[in-house]
Order: structure tokens, then C-alpha cells, then sequence
């Protein structure tokens, strides 16, 4: 390696629309943050909307009434950017990006298209989408000073038929997201499951399930589970009471751990990124870590990465350290601009045209204070600078606490800069809060957060 250490930064997600560079001269905070992103060796982003052109048509308006997905019952916005918010990315000093996303399939195969178009015009280093399923889940690498970098991206709130395909020596494979499926399994007691099969038995439904799960688990005629139609049901034990648990579909459990291998047979530094909505006991955008995501994150640090980054649900969640590794469970937005976004209506009966405020009943371009304080998480978040010396040991860990500006004008608002003072501290005291479960202790010095290393 060429340098002593290796500094690593990561942001939430960058819902970003309009330019934002004239900003960095006129607020001190914005540009104190670009100034923590580009004194690292890499940075990364998640970007939320779909880079599309004029000329990409947007995905049909359709209800989504699936359960297991995150658009569910009706899909509330369509997220869609110019591509020269790469542009504006870049200068801000991130030079990693991720794209899988629940958002990735918005505007079709077309959109993934001119996303993927986007990133190779500009020749930046991208993960989690591909023009096919290899492509996809293969990692991406960064060479800096300190080393190359390779990143993996995921994601498990996967868009209805946005995973990408397999391409074969017959046929190319579609273009899509690289797919982190999300089982669940309802557990309850066993007279309430002897109930299901009982009725299931009644009403014909054993007879014809099968047609429904062969294409989406085709080994579940060996699964010790019971699947009443598509659910997946099981007996409560001691260890699992009655309640809804989330697990991930091996096959793509393997395909992420063995990218992870291959970028630390070929890297000296490896970052995965995890798209997630899903919280703790069925529902989503929480603050509550979800089980399941703690497992493959652990799995992931256990197989050679350096630092595991979680986007998508809006919100703060903990820091855990596994193995002398950072995971950060969720980083809240970094970009928040709702406004400005391509949108659809959250409710079939608003117009196409109606913005998120029109559909939350307040005046256009106006945050009232109960919106704000309902969706306290959107608007803040925090953006770690991670140190590692040369032989990989983990030296600090320094949070950067953000606000989004949520009573800003439109044009400000969403938009990030360095919290401070009283704000600042709240921030960080949420974070400590959210990591102590996972043991993690988070020392608050004037306006930054350090973690206690072991």
C-alpha cells in the first residue's frame, strides 16, 4: 500500500435533484461536510433516483398489493434525477456509488439503462445494478493511494420483477437490480398452524399451492415449514415465540458472500452496501434493526469486508462493531430534496401532478411543524469517517452529525450541512442510544461522535 492508512467516509441516501454547488460558498456547514468526504481515500453514496433523460419514459402506474414488497399498497413516489447529479456527487468529493434500490425499476428497464449509461459515461466506480445478473452482483473497485477499494451492493427490497437476469450462452439476461431476497416466516403455536392445515386441507388450497410457490422456492416441498398458500408458516419454539421473522433466500445469501470473497482475493479494502427497508417484526423505515440484517451483516465482515453501510429506511439506526469492523445499520438521507424528485400521487385519487406536500394536505413549498416532527428521521443524519492503518487494524471512528434543513426554503431544504451545537448533540445522543444495544459505546466531544474501539 502507498499510504499509512486508509480513510473510508459513507452517506446516506442522495435523493438529490437540483445543482447544489453554488451552496458550498454560501453555508459554512455544507461545505465543512464536503470537506470531511473529500479528505477521505473513499467515499460513498447510495443513489435513490433512477439518472434519467428527457426522453425515458417513467414505469406504468400500477398497485403493488404484495406485502413482502416495499411498495405496498400503492406506490408513493417515483423517484427520477437529471444525470448530472453524478456531476455535482463527484465534486462533492464521493468517488464510490451504489444503485440497487427499491426505486432502481421506477422508470422501467429504460431507466436502468440510462443509470447504467450515466455511470460509464463518467466512468465512476458503481455497484448493485448491471445489464444482467453477473454484472449486477460483481463488485466494483477504486484504486486510491492507500490502496484498491472494492464495493458490493445489494439490495432486499427488490422491485416487483427488478432483479436482474441471468445471461446464457442462448440469451442475454434483462438488466436489473443485484437481489438480496427477504423470506418470511409467520410462527405460532401449534394448534393455531394444526388451524391452517385444516382449512387449507377444506378448501383446496394444498391441492394447488404448488403452481404458485415452484417458480418462487422450488425446494419447498422439502422445507420443514408449512406454507399455507405463500406464507411460510412454522411452530413457535422457546428461542422463537409467535411472530413474524425475516431470513434471506440462500442463493443470494451465497452470491453476496462469494463477491465478498472475490473482492478480497483483489482488493486490499472491501465495502458492502446494503439496501433496506425492512425493520424488526414485519414492518419497515423503523429505527429498529431488523435480526436478519444483523446476521448477514456480521456474515458479510466474517468473509472479508471492512465496513458494512445499510441505506433505505429513512432513518437513524446503531453502530455495532463485529470483529473489529464497523457496521453502520443505517445512516438516514444525505440528500432529502422530496420536492424537486419526479413524483406519482401516494393515493389514486390525487392528479400525476401532485406533489408530496399537495398529498400530505399542506401548501405547496411549505414544511409545517408537525410534518417535521413526524418525520424527525428524514431529516437528520449522521456521516462517519472510518481509519485504518496500513495492516487493516481499525484506528477511529469519528461521526459527523448532519440536518437536513427541513424549515429551509425549498431551494436549501434537503439539502445537508454539519449540524451544530444543541442539534448536534441531540443527533449524536440518538445514535449512542440506537448502538448501545449492540454494545457500542459513542464518546460526544463538542459537535462530533467518536467510538470507543476495544
Amino acid at each position: 500500500m502507498a499510504s499509512d492508512s486508509f480513510t473510508f467516509a459513507a452517506t446516506g441516501d442522495a435523493i438529490l435533484a437540483n445543482s447544489v454547488s453554488a451552496l458550498e460558498s454560501e453555508r459554512d456547514g455544507f461545505g465543512a461536510l464536503l470537506d470531511v468526504l473529500r479528505a477521505a481515500d473513499a467515499a460513498v453514496t447510495q443513489v435513490e433516483p433512477v439518472l434519467v433523460t428527457e426522453g425515458t419514459p417513467h414505469a406504468s402506474l400500477r398497485q403493488e398489493t404484495d406485502q413482502y414488497q416495499y411498495l405496498a399498497p400503492f406506490p408513493g413516489a417515483i423517484m427520477g434525477s437529471d444525470p448530472s447529479i453524478l456531476d455535482e456527487l463527484v465534486n462533492m468529493g464521493v468517488n464510490l456509488f451504489t444503485a440497487a434500490s427499491n426505486h432502481a425499476l421506477d422508470f422501467g428497464a429504460t431507466g436502468v439503462r440510462s443509470t447504467l449509461s450515466a455511470m460509464h459515461t463518467r466512468d465512476v466506480p458503481f455497484a448493485g445494478i448491471g445489464r444482467d445478473l453477473t454484472e449486477a452482483r460483481s463488485p466494483a473497485y477504486l484504486d486510491t493511494e492507500a490502496g484498491r477499494v472494492g464495493l458490493l451492493n445489494a439490495t432486499t427490497s427488490v422491485p416487483p420483477g427488478g432483479e436482474a437476469g441471468v445471461s446464457t450462452s442462448r440469451f442475454d439476461g434483462e438488466c436489473g437490480v443485484n437481489p438480496l431476497h427477504v423470506e418470511w416466516t409467520y410462527r405460532m403455536l401449534p394448534e393455531h398452524l394444526d388451524q391452517l392445515q385444516t382449512i387449507a386441507e377444506r378448501t383446496g388450497i394444498d391441492q394447488i399451492k404448488g403452481e404458485w410457490l415452484r417458480r418462487e422456492n422450488p425446494d419447498w416441498r422439502t422445507d420443514d415449514a408449512y406454507y399455507f398458500m405463500q406464507m411460510r408458516c412454522a411452530p413457535a419454539t422457546e428461542q422463537q415465540p409467535p411472530g413474524i421473522y425475516h431470513s434471506v433466500h440462500e442463493r443470494d445469501r451465497e452470491a453476496l458472500l462469494g463477491g465478498i470473497g472475490d473482492a478480497d482475493a483483489a482488493a486490499d479494502w472491501v465495502i458492502v452496501a446494503l439496501h433496506v427497508h425492512q425493520a424488526r417484526d414485519g414492518n419497515r423505515n423503523t429505527s429498529e434493526t431488523p435480526k436478519f440484517l444483523q446476521r448477514v451483516a456480521h456474515e458479510c465482515v466474517e468473509t472479508g469486508a471492512d465496513a458494512v453501510v445499510v441505506t433505505g429506511p429513512h432513518a437513524l439506526r446503531g453502530v455495532e462493531l463485529h470483529q473489529e469492523r464497523p457496521i453502520f445499520y443505517s445512516l438516514g438521507n444525505f440528500f432529502f430534496q422530496e420536492e424537486a424528485i419526479h413524483r406519482i400521487p401516494e393515493s389514486i385519487d390525487q392528479p400525476v401532478e401532485s406533489t408530496v406536500p399537495n398529498v400530505r394536505g399542506s401548501s405547496a413549498g411549505q414544511e409545517t411543524a408537525s410534518t417535521v416532527a413526524h418525520d424527525a428521521d428524514n431529516w437528520m443524519s449522521f456521516v462517519p469517517r472510518c481509519e485504518f492503518a496500513a495492516n487493516g487494524t481499525l484506528t477511529d471512528v469519528t461521526l459527523y452529525p448532519c440536518t437536513l434543513q427541513p424549515r429551509a426554503p425549498v431551494p436549501q431544504r434537503g439539502t445537508p450541512t454539519l449540524a451544530t451545537g444543541q442539534a448536534a448533540r441531540d443527533i449524536l445522543r440518538t445514535v449512542a442510544e440506537r448502538s448501545a444495544a449492540f454494545g457500542t459505546t459513542i464518546r460526544i466531544e463538542d459537535e462530533t461522535g467518536t467510538i470507543t474501539l476495544a
